[in-house]
């Protein structure tokens, strides 16, 4: 469960303040927040970043709640393999389930690593249909309710539709968006980048969205993500 956490948790801060913040500044933000136990000192803070501890559950509720992260995934269960355990292979139907365990295994893999890098990342298929997301983006449409079968839908949403109908607000970058998704799915070797504002209840906000493909084998998979780029925007204004 520990690395669960750590990558979940990361992932959050990186959602939250566009870094990794400090321990200070971490311990400082979170006791703002946390009413359901004694303040956390600057050590521990620094042993959640680097995934040595996992807060009690207080403390971890309170950063679930706080920086939306993906609490089924920090509390989900999976299949580790035993050393001490050997599978022998005696038929086609042993072979088979070594196979899929052994994918499964991947699968486990591939979607902690998805959870680990730059916030609000998505997979999709050739059509645009969103395949896997990773935690930071789960939870930002776990946090904003309208946008589950919009423009931040989960698994089975089709992302490139969402974007070619978008009207309104936004939806001139929307619509570059749609057009870049086309355009890396024609020739994977392209990549597009774009930056938008995304103001809310007062927050003037920043993003950063990048576009761009990779082929395995006979398929072509699209990464869209979305980066928070506030703090530097306003560094370069200022």
């Amino acid at each position: 469960m520990i690395e669960r956490f750590h990558l979940a948790f990361r992932a959050g801060l990186i959602n939250r303040f566009g870094e990794i913040p400090t321990a200070s500044k971490l311990a400082i933000e979170f006791n703002l927040r946390n009413f359901q136990s004694k303040p956390v000192s600057r050590e521990s803070a620094r042993k959640w970043i680097n995934g040595q501890s996992i807060p009690e559950t207080a403390r971890l509720k309170t950063l679930i709640g706080w920086l939306n992260l993906d609490a089924a995934f920090i509390y989900s269960t999976t299949i580790t393999e035993k050393e001490s355990i050997s599978v022998g292979i005696e038929s086609d139907q042993d072979r088979a389930k070594v196979e899929a365990y052994g994918l499964r295994k991947i699968e486990g893999l591939a979607q902690a690593a998805l959870n680990f890098v730059s916030p609000l990342t998505a997979i999709l298929n050739t059509d645009g249909v969103i395949i896997l997301v990773n935690s930071a983006w789960r939870s930002a449409a776990m946090l904003y309710p309208k946008l589950k079968g919009g423009s931040l839908g989960c698994e089975g949403v089709n992302y490139l539709a969402v974007c070619e109908k978008a009207m309104g607000s936004g939806s001139i970058e929307a619509n570059k968006v749609a057009r870049a998704i086309r355009a890396v799915n024609a020739d994977y070797s392209k990549i597009f980048t774009s930056q938008y504002p995304c103001h809310s209840n007062g927050d003037k906000r920043w993003f950063e969205v990048k576009v761009s493909a990779y082929k395995h084998f006979n398929d072509v998979c699209c990464v869209v993500t979305h980066m928070p780029i506030t703090e530097a925007t306003f560094k370069k204004k200022n």
